[in-house]
């Protein structure tokens, strides 16, 4: 009776150790899995992060002369500007921008956005996850909101009123310095961010 009982409690223990063992087996593969996601995540972020600051080196170098050029019209210093420009019926941005665009290329949140949307963001850091909010905040602010007012004031109607190209061109400056500042600004926060995501690897 008293091996029947000892063998009762040793295949008890037995099967519960069997299965807590596979328990932790579970949780560990399972952790893994995690930490594997985690890791492809921050790296896709990290990529899309150097693709977007190689963007916004780009535009702000552009942006800033496109400023500068408006700067020069307004203190009088490119009067054969201003004459080219005054001959025209309407405001043609082509000759403040150099007729380039004032956008060639897309600033993306693709793997910022996948993050979130499988919740592998919950797995970082908080330090990281409020920089890289930041980040992709005040670049949504730029694209949407930055970039949009420029736009609208150009199609607006009174923005081609020659009769106040003056007045026309310090809007345009204003907007133009609000936009390079926002550029500059983010080009740190990317820096930043970058080296956030490097310590988490």
């Amino acid at each position: 009776m008293k091996g029947t009982y000892k063998n009762y409690l040793v295949e008890g223990l037995l099967i519960v150790f069997s299965v807590l063992f596979a328990l932790f087996i579970t949780k560990l593969y399972e952790d893994s899995k995690i930490q594997n996601k985690k890791e492809i995540a921050l790296e896709s972020i990290e990529k899309e992060l150097y693709q977007n600051q190689s963007i916004i080196r780009h535009w702000k170098e552009k942006h800033v002369a496109i400023r500068d050029r408006i700067s020069d019209l307004i203190e009088g210093r490119n009067d054969s500007l201003k004459q080219e420009m005054a001959k025209l019926s309407y405001l043609n941005l082509g000759l403040l921008t150099n007729n380039e665009s004032l956008v060639d290329a897309i600033l993306t949140t693709t793997a910022w956005e996948s993050s979130k949307a499988t919740g592998i963001i919950a797995e970082f850091d908080f330090a990281t996850t409020q920089k890289l909010t930041h980040v992709y905040s005040l670049q949504e602010v730029l694209m949407d909101r930055t970039l949009s007012k420029i736009l609208d004031y150009y199609f607006d109607t009174q923005s081609h009123d020659m009769e106040q190209l003056e007045k026309i061109l310090i809007q345009f400056q204003l907007r133009f310095w609000e936009l390079t500042g926002q550029e500059v600004l983010l080009e740190q926060m990317y820096e930043e961010a970058i080296k956030e995501l490097q310590k988490n690897q």
